[in-house]
């Protein structure tokens, strides 16, 4: 859920430019925003579905045993 917020938030401060940019770069920004939406309710739906902070976790995991 954190990382859903954290991309809408960020694709909100970025209106300004999103919106005097090209039709395919709004076109990714809405098909980003989306499958971070659909993720996020598909984890919390659904108990087999890793949740966004998991995935960040498995895929970021070396850089917290690297700090250690």
């Amino acid at each position: 859920m954190i990382i859903v917020l954290l991309f809408a938030g960020l694709y909100l401060l970025d209106w300004s430019s999103v919106r005097s940019s090209k039709k395919t770069m709004k076109r990714g920004y809405f098909i980003l925003l989306f499958l971070y939406l659909v993720w996020n309710t598909l984890a919390v739906s659904w108990p087999g579905w890793p949740n966004p902070n998991d995935a960040i976790r498995l895929v970021f995991g070396w850089a917290d045993r690297i700090s250690k």
